[in-house]
């Protein structure tokens, strides 16, 4: 008994009027979207036009010369999400990333490329995406059946593919501006703007769930002399040594910002005041060890303030954990504040 191929026809109403089908896909895709938004308007575009229920957006991991599926759909989701694609090297997915030209295999027990991902595929049409010649990832669809790619729609799929590539690329460029308008260019932590969104998003969580929530505000000792005496290169060093001291000694729940010169901030979500002082003198202790091309050594004056005792808005947080940390500063520097303003003058910046 002899197996044949089912050829696809070509559904409604790609087969009447392909230029007017992809036009309502055009204006579906090119909405303002989120990335994943746009990767799950893909693969919903995939199924509902060429009727594939096997499907998924392959993109640079960033490192490694290596594709990780971005969005799936057929796929056992466990081994989807682990699945790392070498370029060049791995499958047709990375036969096709590396060379940028689309590839058919009729029947992958027979390609010479094809890697096993599920025993129910028998055929694969993978086709680049690719924005001003650079490829930004692969669109893969894959069938049940032998030889289900007819080059008619092989032709939609790839006129397809360029406008999935065109939404990709608006949707990450979207996601870097908005990135970089939420980050400090030196120091690559949240900037003044992040900081007091964030601020604001974590203390109405902390009064949601009724929850601790901490602020430290640090600002390095003497920066204007370290600026003075050894160049503002030297004091772009020191900021970016201690951006990445806070990196470190951050949990990922945790927020640290730079919102002015040498001035930072590290919201500690769920953490108490007495927590967020063992935070605070490891943070010194590591800051201490640090040093600046080799020899010129860093010290913090730092304050502390926590939701609810010392205050419960944003600025009145801010107002305590600031005033604290300059009665550091008057005294020298290099320790933690913990003094409060008078309550006359937290109730002004609670409103301020």
């Amino acid at each position: 008994m002899t197996n044949t191929a089912r050829k696809r026809e070509i559904p409604f109403p790609i087969a009447h009027d392909a230029f007017h089908a992809l036009v309502d896909v055009t204006k579906s895709l090119l909405r303002p979207m989120n990335l994943n938004a746009v990767l799950d308007q893909i693969l919903t575009q995939v199924e509902r036009l060429f009727g594939y229920e096997i499907c998924s957006v392959i993109l640079p991991t960033g490192r490694d010369n290596r594709l990780y599926m971005a969005a799936h759909r057929g796929y056992d989701p466990e081994i989807a999400n682990s699945i790392r694609i070498k370029i060049g090297e791995e499958g047709i997915i990375g036969h096709v990333a590396a060379t940028g030209k689309s590839y058919y295999a009729p029947d992958v027990s027979v390609d010479p490329y094809y890697i096993e991902g599920s025993t129910k595929v028998r055929s694969q049409f993978s086709v680049p995406l690719i924005i001003d010649d650079r490829i930004i990832g692969v669109l893969d669809v894959e069938s049940s059946e032998l030889d289900d790619f007819p080059e008619d729609v092989q032709h939609v799929i790839e006129a397809f593919a360029a406008l999935a590539a065109l939404a990709i690329y608006r949707a990450q460029h979207q996601e870097e501006l908005e990135h970089l308008a939420l980050t400090d260019g030196l120091t690559g932590l949240a900037n003044n703007r992040a900081f007091w969104e964030a601020l604001h998003r974590e203390l109405a969580r902390a009064r949601r769930f009724n929850q601790p929530l901490s602020l430290l505000v640090l600002e390095i000792d003497k920066f204007k002399e370290v600026n003075d005496t050894y160049g503002h290169l030297k004091g772009d060093e020191a900021l970016r040594g201690l951006a990445q001291i806070l990196g470190v000694t951050c949990r990922s729940m945790d927020i640290a910002a730079r919102f002015g010169g040498d001035e930072f901030a590290l919201i500690l979500p769920q953490t108490t005041k007495d927590d967020a002082r063992k935070v605070a003198y490891r943070l010194m202790d590591r800051v201490r060890k640090f040093r600046v091309d080799g020899h010129l050594q860093l010290t913090l004056s730092m304050g502390l303030a926590a939701f609810p005792e010392d205050g419960v808005t944003p600025n009145a947080l801010f107002s305590v954990a600031d005033y604290a940390m300059y009665r550091i500063k008057e005294q020298g520097g290099n320790g933690l504040g913990l003094e409060a303003p008078s309550d006359a003058a937290r109730v002004a910046d609670a409103h301020h």
